[in-house]
């Protein structure tokens, strides 16, 4: 094939993609265009090494915006942003292709179409190279731990590993450094480290860990093990396209994001007392401050949920309670534990509302003290039940790591609830979904067929199904539990990590995790998945959601790390 009809092919297939998935802002819901619609900006990614580059994003941000648009370059390395993403004026243009970078690049786009090739250069230094690594990269590119149970996983899931890898501690300061990094609760930042408030000392695995540590990051010696990565996308995993949005603070921590039927986005905020809404249209959000009832503790929230009328009930962590937003009056009620119910390992991390029409069961858990509780949401009277009762829980904490050595551990993590008011959560040190019948209290495990799955976040369907992810590593799948029926199904997940699960209307699911920087649409018909590499590194993904109104539906993400909330929309 010639350049010109390489280009051409390149382009008439792009066009082809962009003709099938966009409509202004928003996506066309069904309306048949006589003709392709124009193209912005588009060009062809390549370089010395490689010639034309297949999987490399490129992002554009207009000057003075805080929305970024990306697309991804096809098997010709051609690149196109529909000419409804970029308005015109001048952007910055970046690339995501780990090895690889571009000189600082801004564009011009105006009425017409604007051809901008892109020529990517290898990054040769090898600190340059490490800050291109998500943190599985690093775990790929780092000499295997003497024993399983040593794990960098944790370190990751509040900040990028790349702090350890290029930290300078010996033993001795890893070990004192292990117990202060223990105390800091998950959605601490540099700006904001809020500790937890209880105090752990040291672990009798502390030695043999910062023995690990000090070996692989720069006290002795430079890095002696290559960097390591996932291979750049390729075919469907390159059609697709980015909205990112900035949030209105840098240190921001958009836990959970969701989209409500007006299109507006709403989050909450992992560190701070904050619940905000933002408007894809333009970009701007609103924020308002949460109630504060205990003063000592961190402050943050974690789990955001949406009721049959359109309010928004959120789990307020370590306040030891949750919070409902009224959306018409935007007025904040706080339902709070009390008595013997709050200590310092309360941990009120997950709420869910369901029920008759959608409102009338409010049901939110301890991750802590592993009690599920149920709030009556017209009296405000709270029902609280020991989630496993007369079971040995084994190892405390909010989380475990999984069933075995002759104790049955149990943990709580994702909480759903059925049209029937039937509540459910995930057992994330074991292998079971839990079932609560408000009306007499009764408690039923559901195991995975899966042993030691470790069941995560969830999201329930409208016909009371449970799409889940099963987190752990000797897992790692997307599963869903027929609440009726009482089956469950489970499809092979790797590499992304599955944190979550949500089914959209197109029936597909989507999930994502921690360390990848990828997230996943599966087709259960067919088992097919496939995983877009997001465009930032190290963006710590958690919740995930849909957004419905676009066709195809696009996934809707807050990325912990970055600041940032994500739509990702496949062109096909």
């Amino acid at each position: 094939m010639t350049v010109t009809s390489r280009k051409s092919a390149g382009l008439a297939v792009l066009i082809g993609l962009v003709l099938v998935a966009t409509c202004g802002w928003r996506v066309c819901l069904g309306v048949v265009h006589a003709a392709p619609p124009p193209i912005a900006l588009t060009g062809v990614v390549s370089s010395d090494a490689e010639g034309p580059m297949e999987g490399v994003l490129v992002k554009a941000k207009r000057a003075g915006g805080t929305i970024t648009i990306s697309v991804v370059s096809d098997d010709h390395g051609w690149y196109a942003f529909p000419a409804d993403r970029l308005k015109p004026g001048e952007y910055a243009i970046a690339v995501r292709a780990r090895g690889y970078d571009i000189p600082k690049t801004t564009v011009t786009v105006g009425d017409k179409p604007t051809t901008a090739d892109l020529k990517l250069s290898k990054v040769t230094a090898v600190f340059a190279l490490a800050e291109q690594l998500s943190p599985a990269e690093w775990i790929m590119s780092a000499p295997t731990p003497p024993k399983p149970s040593i794990s960098l996983s944790d370190c990751g899931s509040c900040h990028n590993l790349n702090h350890v890898f290029k930290s300078t501690y010996d033993v001795d300061g890893w070990m004192t450094t292990l117990v202060r990094m223990r105390n800091y609760e998950r959605g601490a930042t540099f700006s904001h480290p809020t500790m937890t408030p209880f105090r752990s000392g040291s672990s009798p695995r502390d030695q043999e860990f910062a023995e690990y540590l000090a070996s692989i990051n720069l006290s002795a010696k430079p890095w002696d093990f290559e960097l390591k990565g996932f291979p750049r996308p390729k075919g469907k995993a390159t059609k697709v396209i980015y909205t990112e949005y900035d949030m209105p603070r840098a240190d921001a921590e958009p836990h959970d994001a969701l989209i409500d039927s007006d299109g507006m986005i709403w989050y909450t905020e992992f560190n701070q007392p904050i619940f905000g809404r933002l408007d894809p249209r333009t970009g701007e959000s609103k924020e308002w401050s949460l109630p504060v009832t205990r003063l000592d503790v961190p402050t943050g929230s974690l789990n955001l949920a949406m009721d049959g009328q359109g309010n928004f009930w959120i789990a307020r962590k370590y306040q030891a309670g949750v919070a409902k937003f009224d959306r018409k009056t935007e007025k904040i009620t706080p339902y709070s534990l009390s008595g013997t119910d709050v200590n310092l390992r309360t941990l009120t991390t997950f709420v869910a509302v369901g029920g008759k029409g959608g409102t009338d069961t409010v049901c939110f858990d301890d991750t802590g003290n592993r009690r599920i509780y149920l709030l009556d949401p017209a009296t405000g009277k709270i029902t609280g039940h020991d989630a496993y009762p007369g079971m040995d829980t084994g190892a405390g904490g909010d989380e475990g790591g999984g069933a075995g050595g002759g104790v049955e551990r149990h943990s709580m993590y994702g909480v759903s609830v059925n049209s029937k008011g039937l509540c459910y959560w995930s057992d994330l040190a074991n292998r079971n979904i839990a079932e609560i019948d408000p009306a007499t209290g009764k408690i039923t495990l559901y195991p995975t067929p899966t042993p030691n799955s470790g069941p995560r976040r969830e999201n329930i369907t409208p016909d009371d199904k449970i799409w889940f992810g099963e987190n752990n590593l000797s897992a790692q799948k997307i599963a869903v539990f027929d609440t009726k029926t009482k089956e469950f199904k489970e499809w092979p997940a790797r590499p992304v990590d599955p944190y979550d699960a949500i089914l959209d209307k197109s029936g597909h699911v989507w999930t994502g995790g921690e360390p990848t920087d990828f997230v996943s649409r599966l087709d259960p018909s067919s088992g097919e998945i496939v995983s877009y590499l997001l465009p930032n590194v190290n963006t710590d993904i958690r919740r995930v959601y849909v957004d419905n109104l676009t066709n195809p539906p696009s996934m809707l993400i807050g990325e912990n790390h970055r600041a940032k909330i994500v739509l990702v929309q496949p062109l096909e």
